[in-house]
């Protein structure tokens, strides 16, 4: 059987003719009443303009005058004369167990100036040391004069003995000071006169002392005179440093000062135990990393049962 399929015929509509638009012209353009507001272009409110007591800063902050001149360390001691002078000449001066505490924690909180101001100063450039001489200059020329943009703090204990009521980070006086003259107490020179070193850590310490203000103190084992007598000899070494690298005429170079700590040790410990490295038995205080020590303590726990 055969089957027969009929097709309806499709019906055709014609599309519906869109609405009539009102007919578009230059003339029937209207600008919208509310302007739209341009985030490029500033906000000028109206009405005068403010007097000029009220207006910010027309220039920007204090910078260096030159792209490569560096950013001084500041020191609380950079202007001794709030302190007491003790000694008119050469000028000591007097600060007590706070002075000191709020002092290193001012140093202790600024970055270290731009090595390239510093270095190779600090490595020790002798002038007779023609090897380290030639291998500085052979890469850029040698920075021989001591930098200005460095202040810090260096301590002193009278006597000398740091087994024993030391502070942090202090140092014996034979450490920095040429003891075998009496007269006219000089730096040490410690600047290499032959062989070659990129580091020599051993003289970092002298060297550090030369641009930096020097706190001196003792414990009980020493009287007041010998204190006083060691912080002369150090401000006098500081004054003939100051004329040997032309410090002295010099408006930009800064002026390192001698201070003598007020407070005694048993005051210190009492009220500033985190100034202690090794305390007045002998101990130390955990405040301070002493590494020789730290190696020979681990040396002992590594030997234990």
């Amino acid at each position: 059987m055969a089957t027969i399929l009929a097709h309806h015929p499709v019906l055709r509509q014609s599309p519906t003719p869109p609405p009539d638009e009102p007919h578009l012209s230059l003339e029937t353009i209207r600008p919208s009443s509310t302007p739209i507001p341009n985030k490029h272009l500033p906000f000028c409110p109206s009405g005068p303009a403010p007097p000029p007591q009220q207006q910010g800063p027309t220039t920007p902050p204090d910078t260096p005058p030159f792209k490569n001149s560096p950013l001084r360390t500041f020191s609380l001691f950079q202007h001794p004369a709030v302190y007491p002078k003790i000694i008119d000449s050469p000028p000591v001066y007097s600060i007590d167990a706070s002075t000191l505490d709020d002092a290193l924690n001012v140093i202790a909180t600024q970055s270290f100036p731009d090595p390239k101001h510093t270095f190779p100063w600090l490595h020790g450039l002798h002038h007779n040391n023609h090897m380290q001489l030639a291998f500085f200059t052979a890469r850029r020329k040698p920075r021989r004069n001591a930098p200005k943009c460095l202040r810090g703090i260096t301590i002193v204990k009278v006597g000398g003995d740091l087994t024993k009521a030391r502070l942090k980070g202090a140092i014996s006086p034979q450490e920095v000071l040429d003891l075998t003259k009496r007269d006219n107490a000089e730096f040490l020179e410690v600047d290499p006169q032959e062989g070659f070193s990129v580091r020599n850590f051993q003289i970092q310490a002298a060297k550090m002392a030369m641009v930096s203000d020097v706190v001196v103190y003792g414990d009980v084992s020493v009287n007041d005179e010998d204190v006083l007598d060691l912080a002369k000899k150090i401000a006098t070494a500081q004054g003939t440093w100051r004329v040997k690298n032309r410090f002295v005429d010099d408006e930009d170079a800064p002026n390192y000062d001698t201070f003598v700590l007020s407070s005694s040790f048993e005051e210190v410990e009492e009220t500033h135990p985190h100034l202690i490295a090794v305390d007045s038995e002998g101990d130390l205080t955990g405040h301070s990393l002493d590494f020789s020590k730290q190696i020979l303590r681990r040396t002992i726990l590594a030997s234990g049962p």
